[in-house]
């Protein structure tokens, strides 16, 4: 008869995984537990560390940050009551255990001021970096973050075929795709739009397969002096 708490296939891995002088790649589906490996992750790192800010998980959206946060306060408030029976939530409340531990010899107070777990999205880790660093920056004022980029993306596209339209260097080559679009610039600035949406998709094709110094005035002519370094 199997143990109602059996310990899952991956378990050897998963442990694996909390091992703090290695990087790991965790590839799963959905529902897997992806999530707590990642907080029992966390919490191993955060009990190894003097103040609890040299910790950082990156994430992509608000919502994933604010799940994460919420598991590790939920983990830490837990390690105060009995172990409980699974294997996998054992792993847990002993890490976040390690974790009180170590709140109450630093006096973080974690608990107290949760804000301190420094989970961030890509955006607003970002952005703080630029804050520290305003010159290294070169961004001048404080960049604000946008949800929905559509209308940035449409300024650069008409600013670049204003520019475009007074350079003979790249007239010629704008009045022959115009040409393949029926002159269609609505349709051009649509297909721009969609293609800075993706940049991720085709910039490392075009980076990494042309000759640098070729494609160095182009760079800056879209991007500006500031982007491309000498």
């Amino acid at each position: 008869m199997q143990n109602e708490f059996s310990l899952p296939p991956d378990f050897l891995q998963r442990q694996l995984a909390l091992d703090p002088t290695q990087s790991f790649i965790c590839e799963a589906p959905a529902g897997s537990g992806k999530t707590e490996l990642l907080t029992q992750r966390f919490l191993t790192l955060l009990s190894r560390v003097s103040q609890p800010e040299e910790i950082l998980a990156i994430t992509f959206t608000r919502k994933a940050t604010g799940e994460m946060r919420e598991r590790i306060v939920k983990a830490l408030h837990e390690a105060k009551l009995p172990m409980p029976e699974q294997p996998h939530k054992q792993t847990t409340w002993k890490l976040a255990t390690a974790v009180i531990k170590a709140d109450q010899e630093h006096q973080w107070q974690l608990l107290e001021n949760p804000t301190r777990l420094r989970i961030q999205t890509f955006d607003s880790l970002c952005t703080s970096l630029t804050r520290q660093l305003p010159l290294e920056s070169s961004l001048g004022a404080q960049p604000q973050i946008h949800e929905d980029a559509e209308e940035l993306y449409r300024r650069t596209v008409r600013s670049l075929l204003t520019t475009f339209e007074h350079d003979t260097t790249w007239a010629d080559a704008l009045s022959q795709l115009l040409g393949l679009l029926d002159n269609r610039f609505d349709r051009f600035e649509d297909l721009m739009i969609d293609m800075l949406a993706r940049r991720e998709s085709w910039l490392p094709l075009i980076y990494f397969h042309t000759n640098k110094e070729d494609i160095k005035p182009f760079w800056k002519k879209i991007f500006g002096e500031s982007f491309v370094k000498e």
